[in-house]
């Protein structure tokens, strides 16, 4: 068992809601509120900073916010960076390679350097790099590039300047934007109809995700927009087996948290059903079930339990939190993937007989940003860099030798994310994380442990998933003072999900791609939310709060979509196994095998023909899975991989 440790210092148009149960907050009342704060986390006056946003500061109640303000070294922090060293002692103590090494490697631009290059490290780019490094042959080599940086467990920021210092974009001004801090843990992307946060790093998404995993319901598949090979749902059911083992699912225990219990007693004064509230799996080491004597997982990495501090959407700095690079990147290493991060794909050009990839080295020594090019010729890529970023790269690498899908860019989705907030709830709710701190109060949890499952006979654009989330201690004095709560613990958070119409297109603007949605404001599927938000909060017993921080804005977590998969090249440009389609001398239509670019694959979210109205992440890994596994089963690559002892249907 561990040793104990402990932490010293060293309004948008109608809903139809009920007149004044909906609170909305306008930008420039939020923008206020955001001054105040930072003013207060820089050391300035609490009093006046609370004044300004008409929060007091009397004796005891800025106690929490006076805590958040300061961030040091802790046992716990400490410890999860020994513990992260100690697993990767054999690579030097970590997972990424030293960039010189990259830089040797392809000095000859006449070799072709590698017989793999995955471009990205999310879900599944980790999942196919761990999977074709298994089966490829001796004589060839496989790297990942990751344009982050490798975030170390025990370094995550956690007080509010430090997240916004590691914002890759700028939120406000004249820069507003435009991505001025490439290696930022928080990928931002400011568009006219909607933001887009993701990851940053090795580990991509799974760095700040909320961990929890769901499968859609079978009738996403069975949607006309999905490859006919992909609508029996039993084909996808292996390959969320094999990704639920490797990310040691566990299930929140009942009323483990009182966020927990208040959304569980909102949820029966809403609906009888007993499907409709739900304790779903989370990819976060509850206890020691998935651990040997030594603390190890079955990858080889030592994690510690979780301390339901509430912080994960910040980055795990406890070791708790199966991120990607506590499994399926380990896995990639044994197997002998490099791995390269700060290293920015710009464009892919299609050879004779391989690729080349041109991309570019951020350095950030002495807090200063230079770029280093680099050419990398390869046999095959894997471009799992998320979306709308995978979809962009092909977009720019397009020229008339190197022709895809007129679909391309088209067909994005937020996957119905939707956003709001519960006021003056009246049992305590506990919703403020404490990070990597000890923290003698009620537990808060992980980010999120619930989910509302809106179902049951209705048609599929209507239906629904809400779940419940702690805010974490890095912005937890923003929301403070934004939801008038100083200790946290009178709000509640609602997270939407659904099917939002994949309409959006991933256009180049300003020069940088951008998604544009026209109409997406004032869409149905927002107010309907909208309106079950207003009804959750008065389950609650409290009060619907909009934020409108970035004006009327969508805003997601989950994008998906802009090179979705089609068996027809004129509707998408990837067939159901990431193939992408070319399109230089071809028609559109069903009645004919159209070509491909042979070694050219797609694996990551941008893949998905439409959203699945539930967290992503399993879907990412289960479709990851499945084409690697015909990968590495395809005869056209015999002489890349070895083949394996026996092949799965599907």
């Amino acid at each position: 068992m561990p040793e104990q440790v402990s932490s010293t210092p060293n309004a948008s148009k109608s809903t139809g809601t009920e007149k004044g149960s909906l609170s909305i907050i306008s930008r420039r009342s939020l923008l206020k509120t955001v001054a105040g704060t930072t003013a207060l986390l820089s050391g300035g006056s609490l009093a006046s900073a609370a004044q300004a946003n008409q929060v007091d500061g009397r004796s005891g109640r800025d106690k929490p916010i006076r805590q958040r303000m300061r961030s040091y070294d802790t046992p716990f922090k400490e410890r999860a960076a020994r513990d992260y060293a100690n697993s990767l002692h054999a690579y030097g103590g970590r997972l990424s390679n030293p960039t010189r090494s990259l830089f040797a490697t392809t000095e000859n631009l006449h070799q072709i350097h590698f017989g793999v290059v995955v471009i990205g490290s999310g879900y599944g780019a980790s999942v196919t790099a761990a999977r074709l490094s298994q089966y490829l042959k001796n004589d060839h080599r496989i790297c990942i590039l990751e344009r982050g940086k490798e975030w170390v467990p025990g370094t995550f920021p956690d007080k509010f300047p430090d997240v916004m210092r590691n914002a890759t974009a700028s939120l406000t001004g004249p820069t507003k934007g435009q991505r001025s801090q490439p290696l930022g843990l928080f990928d931002i992307s400011m568009n006219e109809q909607v933001n887009i946060l993701s990851g940053n790093g090795l580990g991509g998404g799974s760095l700040i995700n909320a961990s929890i995993a769901l499968r859609p319901h079978p009738d996403v598949f069975q949607q006309s927009e999905w490859p006919v090979a992909l609508q029996d749902v039993d084909v996808l059911g292996p390959y969320f087996d094999m990704v639920a083992q490797s990310l040691s699912m566990t299930r929140t225990p009942l009323d483990q948290t009182p966020k927990v219990r208040s959304r569980r007693l909102a949820a029966q004064r809403m609906n009888s059903n007993p499907d409709f509230f739900d304790l779903p799996p989370v990819s976060v080491m509850y206890d020691y079930r998935y651990l040997d004597d030594q603390l190890r997982n079955r990858q080889g990495m030592v994690q510690r339990p979780c301390t339901l501090c509430g912080c994960c959407i910040n980055g795990c700095n406890i070791g708790a939190k199966n991120t990607l690079t506590m499994n399926y990147l380990p896995v990639a290493k044994q197997n002998g993937t490099e791995m390269y991060t700060q290293m920015e794909v710009l464009k892919i050009v299609k050879r004779e007989g391989f690729y080349q990839i041109l991309a570019e080295y951020v350095d950030d020594t002495e807090n200063k940003i230079t770029r280093h090019p680099v050419i990398i010729n390869t046999r095959m890529v894997i471009l799992g860099a998320g979306s709308p970023h995978s979809a962009a790269l092909l977009l720019e690498s397009q020229n008339d030798r190197f022709q895809f899908s007129p679909a391309l860019g088209n067909y994005w989705t937020g996957n119905g994310d939707t956003v709001g907030f519960v006021m003056d709830v009246p049992e305590k709710t506990q919703i403020g994380g404490y990070g990597a701190y000890h923290d003698c109060g009620p537990p808060v949890g992980p980010t999120v442990q619930t989910s509302l499952n809106y179902y049951r006979d209705i048609e599929i654009s209507r239906r629904l998933l809400i779940q419940e989330a702690a805010i974490p201690r890095g912005v937890s004095n923003l929301f403070t003072l934004l939801l008038r709560d100083p200790q946290l613990n009178k709000s509640m958070v609602m997270l939407g999900m659904g099917h939002d119409g994949h309409q959006g297109k991933i256009q180049k603007k300003d020069g940088r791609y951008q998604v544009v949605w026209e109409g997406m404001k004032e869409s149905p599927y927002r107010y309907m939310v909208f309106d079950e938000f207003d009804r959750l909060a008065k389950a609650h017993g409290g009060r619907y709060k909009r934020l409108k921080l970035f004006g009327d804005n969508l805003v997601t977590v989950h994008p998906l979509g802009g090179c979705r998969m089609s068996d027809d090249p004129c509707c998408g440009p990837l067939n159901h196994m990431g193939q992408v389609y070319d399109m230089a001398h071809e028609s559109c239509g069903y009645d004919r095998q159209p070509k491909i670019h042979h070694g050219l694959y797609v694996a990551d979210g941008s893949i998905m023909p439409t959203s699945l109205g539930v967290n992503p992440y399993m879907t990412i890994g289960a479709m990851a899975e499945r084409i690697a596994h015909h990968i590495v089963h395809n005869p056209i690559h015999a002489d890349l991989f070895e083949t394996p002892p026996f092949a799965r249907a599907g």
